[in-house]
């Protein structure tokens, strides 16, 4: 069964970025955005503009929502249990859900809260989108890594593989989804939180000094807690994550700095207090992770 209809819960700039490609690619009528009547209500009058151009998504308040055949969750972390509820509807007993968030948590709470059938782990890489108001503005798209959680291959991923084909969605199923995506979490938790905490662009992790050796730590507090969890991340997976980050545009700002700046709350629920909640289970000292909730949470 081919995938034809798209629910997107979430049009921040993830959200709003892949169901651009997907409409641009399919068609209208493809792509369903759930959100609650007042956002609904925005959103049909002010429109969402992707580098420029207006989205003629569908729109659909939670009580009209009807099955999908993929539902992406899209929002911001702290809004997920909200947005679990608002698309209720939207998953049938065959509807494929995807979690577009950070971290290393949402699909865990998506199974205890919405019990999909078809739950798979999920990772988004290498765009640059950021939104402005209605507007989005991408330049680079990355990429989209999924899989089953137990690494199997199964005919979910074929269905979904050949959909990102169709939608011209680039993708990897990587061996160990799991791996990437405590690895993924490992950099946000070093990279987001140390340039928020310091309000900081990029420039001030690649800098050596006090800054950079703070970030630093931040992630190999991640690493520990990941590997406790069984994960086994590496050395060589925090060097590799700094040669990328040294790389990126020093006046560039991570989305929890751009979040800071902008005075809204922050997703210190996927990061640092991830980590302590792991922590706690091991009885591992994560002292810079438990600096950062304390100076975070009261943005939170």
């Amino acid at each position: 069964m081919r995938i034809e209809t798209v629910g997107i819960v979430g049009l921040g700039s993830i959200g709003a970025m892949y169901g651009s490609i997907i409409q641009k690619a399919l068609g209208p009528g493809h792509v369903i955005a759930i959100a609650d009547p007042e956002r609904v209500l925005r959103y049909r009058d002010e429109g969402i503009y992707v580098n420029g151009e207006k989205q003629d998504f569908l729109y659909a308040e939670p009580k009209e929502a009807q099955p999908v055949d993929l539902l992406i969750f899209a929002t911001k972390y702290y809004s997920l249990l909200d947005a679990i509820e608002n698309a209720r509807k939207a998953c049938g007993e065959e509807t494929i859900v995807m979690s577009f968030l950070n971290g290393v948590s949402s699909e865990e709470l998506i199974r205890e809260k919405l019990g999909p059938r078809h739950l798979l782990y999920t990772t988004v890489q290498g765009m640059d989108a950021t939104k402005r108001g209605n507007q989005i503005f991408v330049q680079h798209t990355g990429y989209v890594a999924f899989g089953e959680k137990d690494n199997g291959r199964t005919e979910i991923l074929s269905r979904v593989s050949e959909f990102f084909e169709r939608a011209g969605i680039q993708y990897q199923i990587p061996e160990d989804i799991l791996r990437q995506l405590y690895k993924k979490w490992m950099l946000n938790v070093g990279v987001n939180q140390t340039c928020a905490v310091y309000e900081v662009p990029y420039r001030g992790v690649q800098t050596p000094g006090k800054i950079r050796e703070i970030y630093l730590a931040a992630m190999e507090e991640a690493r520990a807690c990941a590997n406790a969890e069984g994960i086994d991340l590496t050395e060589e997976d925090v060097k590799e994550w700094v040669r990328v980050v040294d790389g990126l545009d020093p006046e560039g700002e991570p989305s929890m700095r751009q979040d800071t700046k902008a005075g809204r709350q922050t997703e210190i629920g996927l990061f640092g207090e991830t980590v302590r909640e792991i922590a706690r289970r091991h009885h591992i000292p994560v002292p810079w992770n438990d600096s950062f909730c304390e100076k975070l949470g009261s943005l939170a």
